[in-house]
């Protein structure tokens, strides 16, 4: 191996680094490729097992239905329609799909392997150079259910793995037609400042190095023994030394956390052993060894599902409550997408925890990571403030066309291409998640929940006697009382309100009487179409026996169709394509159909009538809402007309303050912070502030009775109000005359500013400023 005769550039070219190093930008992206070419690697073995040809018309068309077909009818191939506590996911993970780390720990230590072991296909020794060992053959291009097309996946790993690049290959195909085939990779040693070159190690006659063995043990525990838990007579193995996921993902905790935000499903369950840990007879079965074994689905399954019987630190209740359907839409370019939500409790997992992770949107395509957006664009340009630390929206573009898919995801399969059907690709997606009413049901209840927590006229009076003194004051407030309100009624209490109950397979579809007579429908703009149904609010979008709408193919051709369906109120919207002008019309029925129901029901006839956007005729809208009349007392006089945001105080230690109940200190926060402002939406705020402030305790410390102590706790609580508010006024006032503007992303961490610098001046001032600034103290110095 000292000799760089036997030494071979990656797929034959000297110039490999432009494609090896312009793939995953961290190293936990980049084990997921190698992921993504295990699952099809055991797919494609069950196939040849099963006698189909995986490039033939017989062959599953996608990943979800060749699991089902070709592994375990897993009603949709979702592996969250399991029971986690299913023997089978454990039993099938541990013989095909599993994940070993070894060696270092932590950062001072050095760097651990990863080894990843499947029972799938294999190659023969004659085949490495055109599978493993090549960039872009696209020996999978032609089958429809893998995910790995072109080759190029695994290489991303090489550069993480330490400075030399060490990757080790073994293989072996998995009808034994052949003998165990393997080889080194490798950067190439010499100049560091010359291009990298990536090669791999062939023997003296230009062959793969192959050797003759009936089991391999890949596998060694943490005394040097081999593990016996895992061995293979055929499949692959690939080991990765020295490798970089990332200082704080060194832990097994971590390594996990790394793969978490980058497969949303693992399509086929994983099994990830820690071989680092220490013997503990005391626990039996692998831990004994010295091996903690962890299951690994992805995180939808993680989300969805307790896990409290896998026995580690971060195991435990489920930190998901359920799915939610956001909509779907299909478009004559790009194909079809569909999203959903995953509605999260208040206390997030760790890894999800803001300051760990910022992502809460996921576009995937089946089930691994191709993009992901920001706390920021869920809460300001969606419009979801209220939901972004409450859910995780996942847009499945696993249905894009396959020319959708080559203009849309750039090759590092990190980021979205600027070409004309990426941009129009978000653009569609924004929209459908910006329009969905059960996100915007979500954050009515998110809001409300937030709402009952905090104090509800505690504190008012004092800012009325102030707003008596000042009436500009009240430029800072909004209209709006501080509870929610449904558009055209009065105050609702959202948990006394019935949850939707619809049915299985749905049996009404009517058009609202509005639409009956048809639509105008803007070029350009598009406008909805609405029925009634009692279809049950996951129709659309559940694994089990997904409904699906009916229309027409010839107007899909035509529009951008998306769909979304809420509490019993199906919702299509009809955007024109390009080549659609003003003046055409269009007949159109809407239906819905699923397995279980003996036909499909359609709603009436009824017409698209495509005008120009000045043209639109104004009787085709909905109708506007009305504003609510200021309701009169029982003494005659109005009501209050403006409202303050509600707040509630934060504790280091969550400990009762006068006997009204706290928070304890989000993640992150210490004495500095003055308050956390929580965006509810629908220009609703929750203040959050900081109790155990250090500028507020030194004052309150200093006074000498309890009277004076809380008359200065109650002047830092409405000073900090007051000071928040006008914050906030300005915040609103740019983003409404800037609509470009970027802050958006940012509001989170200006906030937080803010609100240390109002904490650490507002009771300087309110204690200070009336003393040395009076009429008296303007007069002597005119005096002088």
């Amino acid at each position: 191996m000292t000799d760089g005769a036997n030494w071979r550039p990656l797929d034959g070219r000297e110039t490999n680094f432009n494609v090896t190093s312009n793939q995953a930008s961290d190293g936990g992206k980049a084990l997921t490729e190698l992921m993504t070419n295990m699952v099809d690697a055991v797919l494609l073995k069950h196939a040849y097992l099963k006698g189909i040809d995986p490039k033939g018309s017989n062959a599953p068309r996608t990943m979800y239905e060749a699991v089902d077909r070709l592994i375990r009818n897993l009603r949709g191939g979702k592996l969250v329609n399991l029971d986690p506590r299913d023997p089978w996911l454990r039993d099938f993970a541990q013989k095909n799909l599993v994940i070993g780390i070894a060696g270092a720990k932590s950062k001072s230590e050095g760097l651990p392997s990863y080894t990843f072991v499947d029972n799938g296909e294999g190659q023969h020794p004659d085949r490495f150079e055109t599978t493993f060992l090549s960039l872009s053959a696209g020996n999978k291009k032609s089958i429809p259910f893998v995910q790995g097309k072109f080759n190029m996946g695994s290489s991303g790993v090489l550069r993480y793995c330490g400075r030399k690049w060490y990757k080790l290959i073994v293989s072996r195909r998995f009808d034994g037609s052949g003998p165990w085939g393997w080889t080194l990779m490798r950067r190439r040693p010499g100049d560091r400042d010359a291009m990298p070159i990536a090669e791999y190690f062939v023997v003296p006659d230009g062959t793969i190095p192959r050797f003759e063995s009936e089991f391999l043990y890949p596998l060694g525990l943490y005394d040097g023994r081999r593990y016996e838990g895992v061995h293979l007579s055929t499949g692959t193995v690939i080991k990765l030394y020295d490798y970089q996921v990332g200082s704080r993902f060194l832990s097994f905790k971590g390594s996990r956390d790394a793969l978490n935000e980058n497969l949303v499903e693992t399509i086929l369950p994983f099994r990830i052993l820690d071989l680092r840990q220490r013997p503990d007879p005391k626990r039996g079965g692998d831990r004994a060894l010295g091996v903690d074994p962890r299951p690994f689905y992805g995180m939808e399954f993680l989300l969805l599902n307790s896990h409290g019987d896998d026995g580690g630190e971060d195991d435990g209740e489920a930190a998901g409550t359920g799915h939610i359907f956001v909509g779907r839409l299909t478009d004559p370019v790009l194909g079809e997408v569909s999203i959903g939500a995953i509605a999260l409790k208040r206390d997030l997992p760790g890894w999800l925890r803001p300051q760990n992770s910022n992502n809460r949107v996921f576009h995937t395509v089946n089930g691994q990571v191709q993009f992901k957006q920001s706390r920021g664009y869920l809460s300001q340009t969606c419009g979801f403030p209220a939901l972004k630390d409450r859910v995780v929206i996942v847009v499945d573009a696993s249905a894009l066309r396959f020319a959708a898919h080559n203009e849309v995801w750039k090759g590092d399969r990190e980021h979205i291409s600027s070409t004309l059907d990426g941009e129009r690709y978000l653009d569609m997606v924004t929209r459908t998640i910006r329009e969905s009413e059960a996100l915007k049901d979500f954050q009515k209840r998110v809001a409300a929940e937030e709402l009952d927590r905090a104090a509800r006229t505690e504190g008012n009076s004092l800012f009325q006697k102030l707003l008596d003194r000042d009436p500009t004051l009240a430029g800072l407030l909004s209209s709006r009382d501080p509870t929610i309100r449904v558009p055209g009624g009065g105050q609702v209490d959202l948990a006394m309100v019935a949850p939707y109950d619809g049915v299985y397979s749905p049996t009404l579809l009517q058009l609202e009487e509005r639409y009956m007579a048809g639509l105008n429908v803007p070029a350009g703009r598009g406008r909805a179409l609405a029925a009634k149904t009692n279809a049950e609010n996951g129709y659309l979008q559940r694994a089990d026996n997904q409904g699906s709408l009916i229309v027409d193919q010839a107007i899909r051709e035509r529009f951008t169709v998306r769909e979304h369906l809420k509490d019993g109120r199906l919702s299509v919207h009809f955007v024109p394509a390009n080549d659609v002008t003003a003046g055409d019309s269009f007949e159109v029925t809407l239906g819905l159909f699923d397995r279980g129901m003996p036909e499909a029901i359609f709603t009436a006839v009824t017409t698209l009538r495509v005008v120009a956007a000045q043209e639109d005729d104004e009787a085709s809208l909905p109708a506007p809402k009305k504003e609510p009349k200021p309701k009169q007392s029982n003494d005659g006089t109005d009501n209050a007309t403006h409202g303050m945001p509600r707040f509630l105080l934060l504790t280091r230690d969550g400990r009762e303050i006068d006997g009204s109940p706290t928070e304890r200190w989000p993640d992150g926060y210490n004495e500095h912070d003055g308050a956390d402002v929580v965006d509810l939406g629908d220009r609703e705020t929750l203040y959050k502030i900081n109790y155990d402030n250090a500028y507020h305790l030194r004052y309150r410390m200093s006074q000498r009775t309890q009277l004076a102590r809380e008359v200065v706790t109650e002047k830092f609580i409405l000073g900090m109000r007051i000071l928040l508010l006008g914050y906030e006024h300005a915040v609103r006032s740019l983003r409404k005359h800037s609509e470009q503007s970027d802050i958006g992303e940012f509001l989170d961490e200006f906030r937080r500013m803010a609100a240390r610098g109002a904490a650490s001046t507002v009771l300087a001032l309110a204690e200070n400023l009336p003393k040395i600034v009076d009429t008296s103290s303007l007069t002597s110095e005119d005096a002088e």
